[in-house]
């Protein structure tokens, strides 16, 4: 029993090390996950593509299908090595996405504001605040694109932090309250 709670700690504590150490990563290089995800992408858009022209080359058949497995294959070796090359503006697609989706969101919440004051509602302009803050969010997301990733990746790092960090707090806890108890028990058969 004691060698499985020892085992337990001990990995509670590599689990700890590892996210203070990655929290520390994104926190410092913020970009780096971005990039790695990108790699990886690429690496499997180049892949599908190489073995749709590998389907190609030993396919007996002809026809429509031959020929799209052959494009299909070209397609996906080039996107894959432009997703590698330009892992930034893949980055950069999302938080724009994010924030047209949030521009619109904002957008709405104007006219459910105007349909507020029309009902003679004097807290109206409560919604008015709201819908400027989403529509502005959206509009930083959209013309900064990369700041927002960057600010997200380091929001995540410092959660990535505290976990490790919090989770190191909570085994010494246990350590001194686990002493405690022993030192507890040898007084008492004492």
């Amino acid at each position: 029993m004691k060698s499985i709670i020892q085992d337990m700690k001990q990995n509670y504590f590599i689990n700890a090390i590892i996210m203070i150490l990655l929290g520390l990563i994104l926190v410092i290089w913020p970009h780096i996950l971005g990039n790695i995800l990108c790699y990886i992408l690429g690496g499997a858009l180049i892949l599908m593509g190489v073995f749709q022209l590998i389907g190609f080359v030993r396919s007996e058949r002809l026809g429509f299908y031959n020929k799209f497995s052959m494009l299909m294959g070209i397609v996906l070796i080039l996107m894959g090595i432009w997703v590698c090359a330009k892992p930034q503006v893949v980055l950069s697609i999302i938080p724009v996405i994010v924030g047209i989706m949030i521009l619109i969101h904002g957008l709405m919440d104007f006219q459910y504001t105007l349909d507020i004051k029309r009902t003679g509602n004097s807290k109206w302009w409560i919604g008015l605040i709201a819908a400027i803050i989403t529509v502005v969010l959206g509009i930083l997301l959209i013309l900064n694109p990369f700041a927002a990733y960057e600010v997200t990746m380091i929001l995540i790092g410092i959660a990535m932090l505290y976990d490790g960090g919090s989770d190191l707090v909570i085994l010494l806890f246990s350590y001194l309250a686990q002493k405690d108890t022993d030192r507890r028990v040898r007084e008492f058969k004492g």
